[in-house]
């Protein structure tokens, strides 16, 4: 088993970008007290280009799975954080400090390949007290299934990047221009989160909550961007949950609102206060769909108490009751519901991925409840009906077809000016 730290030419860049690349890869091997390089390229060494493939054969664990395989995909990687969040609930807090790093990552922020300036034996501490203070020792189990299916989706959405426009600079500000690679940015994915929702930012671009003024940044490589949003994805999720069936293709807000006797705007804001801040006896005994959301809340909170964990929906990852302080009743659900929508689209990613492999079409970025394509007029229109129908069938269920999670679909040149083209699908 080896611990392995990538080291790329520019920690300021994404791996993606052109102009950077693997300075060199860290080496700890279980056995062995002392620590070694593998040299790609570094002015302290004299080697270059040095061989990793024999680490193929061996058991990689690495602080971030999906950066290492921005590098090189090896065949068996376990990712150090991921066991870290599934021990304690929480993200690893890598707060380790190195003086000399700290000096000259100050000093020379704006020069490039700054980690070949930076002396290995730097690197080497910095990486020896980051694999001193890693979780427990990897043994093996069911979230890695989990684990390597989630930063399989994910990084390659990465992987294709979103295209940008000549004016981006003046949409966002100049600090974005040294992260523009080929006309494009790249994205990054924390998976391990509190809540197991990934955010999604890179290079001062808050990827995950692009205001609408800053969406016309992103342009299409292809012909055209294709947008998907769910209608209610968490409600719908919910009434999948406690087998409510009556809700439609129409929308889950107006169904509601009739049950409440008011506006559908109305209806929304009462609907999200209602679900996770505590349904009122007056609101189940009138509205169905809530006295069976109030029991699966209750049972829910009954099981976390009893057991000490509780189980996700797909993935079976442990949610532990002692890894969290606050946890009450509602922040649990809430918790349960982001989990199983997360679980829910890595499933529907993968599938799309998939289907994808062999068009021009990409999926760019992901959004929680909307999922946006770089189409290309050559893949057909077919494509786009495809990527539907995966998108709102339950995917969990194997070979099912029906549409279950509706989507609403906009068109255009722009992340930031979308025609609807929902009733063409």
């Amino acid at each position: 088993m080896y611990c392995v730290i990538p080291i790329f030419k520019d920690p300021n860049l994404h791996p993606l970008h052109k102009d950077n690349g693997l300075s060199a890869l860290w080496c700890q091997a279980e056995s062995a007290e002392e620590p070694f390089f593998l040299i790609q390229h570094h002015p302290d060494s004299d080697k270059m280009m040095e061989d990793y493939y024999w680490l193929n054969d061996k058991l990689i664990q690495t602080p971030d799975k999906k950066l290492l395989n921005h590098f090189y995909k090896f065949d068996n990687v376990v990712d150090k954080n991921f066991i870290w969040w599934i021990d304690t609930g929480k993200p690893f807090e890598n707060n380790i400090r190195n003086n000399a790093i700290d000096f000259l990552s100050n000093k020379f922020y704006n020069v490039k390949k700054l980690n070949e300036i930076i002396p290995l034996s730097k690197h080497n501490e910095y990486c020896s007290e980051v694999y001193s203070r890693m979780a427990r020792a990897y043994v093996g189990g069911t979230d890695d299934y989990y684990m390597n299916e989630f930063t399989e989706a994910f990084g390659s959405i990465e992987k294709n990047g979103v295209k940008v426009s000549d004016d981006v600079c003046d949409i966002f500000d100049m600090r974005v221009k040294k992260h523009i690679s080929d006309g494009k940015l790249y994205s990054n994915y924390n998976l391990w989160t509190t809540t197991g929702r990934p955010s999604n930012s890179f290079g001062s671009v808050n990827f995950a909550a692009l205001p609408p003024e800053k969406r016309k940044a992103i342009v299409s490589e292809n012909d055209y961007l294709v947008e998907y949003d769910f209608d209610a994805y968490h409600l719908r999720i919910i009434a999948y949950l406690v087998g409510y069936h009556t809700f439609d293709k129409n929308s889950v807000h107006e169904h509601l609102s009739k049950w409440y006797e008011c506006s559908y705007e109305e209806s929304k804001q009462k609907t999200f206060k209602l679900l996770y801040g505590g349904i009122d006896k007056e609101t189940r005994e009138k509205v169905p769909f809530f006295d069976l959301t109030h029991k699966l809340i209750n049972n829910k909170w009954k099981e976390i108490n009893q057991n000490k964990y509780i189980l996700t929906d797909i993935y079976r990852r442990r949610i532990v009751l002692e890894n969290y302080e606050d946890l009450n009743r509602n922040k649990l659900f809430n918790y349960l519901i982001q989990a199983l929508e997360t679980e829910l689209n890595v499933r529907k990613i993968l599938l799309i991925q998939d289907y994808l492999s062999d068009k021009k079409t990409n999926l760019v970025l992901y959004g929680y409840d909307s999922f946006l394509f770089d189409f290309s007029k050559s893949d057909g229109v077919d494509t786009l009906k495809e990527i539907k129908r995966i998108l709102e069938v339950k995917t969990d269920v194997p070979g099912d077809t029906e549409s279950y999670f509706y989507t609403k679909s906009k068109m255009g040149l722009n992340y930031g000016e979308m025609q609807d083209i929902t009733e063409r699908l």
